[in-house]
């Protein structure tokens, strides 16, 4: 998958990492929310609230994150976020093994790792353009995307089989290892040195600069508005309504609910390949781009409809195999179009619309759902999304030609 280009640099130390966490993240959210609705047996609104938990600090936290990769010791704070990782899942772990949890526990838990994450997610973003040539930049992101979308799809797995054999407390500790493995990658990554900085110049500075630049900038503006779309509307829904919908509505265990996340990677990875083999056939990345997350809208609004777990198995594939070329094509035209004394604050950027918006999207979802069913719910999160993607297909020329 990789090429002798890559060897040497310490893309495959940086690889290891980011898939080490890839897995973690993934089990994590399927995790708290089976802790929730099945171990608790709270509500869907309680659900929403938890997934909110652990994003709302990535929300407060990961643009500051974003200024400190840009002016500090990179290799020491991911592996002090590693560690504090590893610390929070293994709190989590014991205190379901205690049975001292319940929802406010659950609350504070998922508070505490969403910290850890916030800190550490820009960070790890910034380091690939320093470590690969710009040439090389979108098949290292490709090779990267296909090792995360494995542990995406690992990740689900491994928690619903745990889950299954041993309960949450176990899937929980399970975690706590693969974050350890993290931190003997990052132990022996060598990281380059930050270009120059003026350290008088305050972290909020710092962090308007990088704003006021992706505002800027009309090809980022609008690949970050997708990208919000992205995560808070359509992965946030999925990861608060697919549980929902196996479990609930077609009657399915932990593990069959777990498959669904592991088809969408897989759907993944067949795309990444594809791009690895093809990219340079690509000559208009940029409405290759939105003419994906179009078809990735579409699924979404049919996903309501699906009158079984099989069908929904297949759009989840199909859902992936859209997805390859948000998550590639979008992570290269950012970190092409950003200067690398920024990328640490752009990349918070990334982090956020991302991973903080999931929750948010995740808590509205979930009371949506409430009220109407979590299939219903996620054809009207697939009607938003696929507006706002027609509405951005219109008007942004910029990146429509962007090659």
């Amino acid at each position: 998958m990789g090429d002798n280009s890559l060897r040497g640099t310490g893309f495959w130390l940086l690889w290891a990492n980011a898939v080490s966490v890839s897995m973690v993240m993934s089990a994590d959210r399927f995790t708290f929310e089976w802790l929730v609705g099945e171990t608790l047996d709270a509500s869907d609104s309680v659900n929403g609230l938890v997934l909110f938990a652990l994003g709302a600090p990535v929300v407060c936290f990961v643009l500051l994150a974003g200024a400190m990769a840009d002016r500090h010791d990179r290799k020491r704070i991911l592996l002090w976020t590693q560690l504090g990782g590893a610390v929070v899942l293994g709190l989590s772990a014991v205190a379901v093994w205690t049975d001292i949890i319940d929802v406010p526990v659950t609350i504070v838990l998922a508070v505490l790792f969403g910290t850890v994450m916030a800190f550490g997610q820009p960070v790890r973003a910034s380091l690939l353009p320093s470590i690969v040539a710009k040439e090389q930049l979108m098949h290292a992101i490709v090779v990267m995307t296909i090792g995360m979308n494995v542990a995406m799809i690992g990740g689900p797995l491994i928690a619903g089989a745990l889950i299954e054999a041993e309960g949450v407390g176990l899937a929980f500790a399970a975690q706590a290892v693969f974050f350890v493995v993290g931190v003997t990658t990052v132990s022996r990554l060598h990281v380059p040195a930050l270009p120059p900085v003026d350290r008088t110049t305050r972290l909020r500075d710092e962090v308007t600069d990088g704003l006021r630049f992706t505002w800027g900038h009309r090809r980022l503006r609008a690949l970050f508005f997708l990208l919000a779309v992205g995560g808070g509307l359509m992965f946030g829904s999925a990861v608060a309504l697919l549980p929902k919908i196996a479990r609930d509505e077609f009657g399915r265990s932990a593990d069959d609910s777990g498959l669904l996340f592991a088809m969408m990677g897989v759907g993944m990875i067949v795309t990444s390949i594809g791009l690895i083999r093809h990219r340079q056939r690509i000559t208009r990345r940029g409405l290759v781009f939105m003419l994906g997350m179009v078809l990735g809208t579409s699924n979404q609004i049919v996903q309501g409809f699906v009158p079984s777990y099989i069908w929904l198995v297949v759009l989840m594939f199909l859902w992936g195999a859209s997805g390859g070329f948000y998550m590639n094509i979008n992570q290269t035209l950012i970190q092409e179009l950003t200067p690398r004394e920024k990328m640490g604050r752009v990349m918070s950027l990334t982090s956020l619309t991302q991973g903080g918006l999931v929750p948010l999207g995740a808590l509205a979802a979930s009371a949506l759902a409430e009220g109407i069913g979590p299939q219903p719910a996620m054809s009207v999160f697939g009607v938003v999304s696929l507006a706002c993607v027609l509405l951005t297909l219109a008007v942004a020329k910029e990146l429509r030609a962007q090659r």
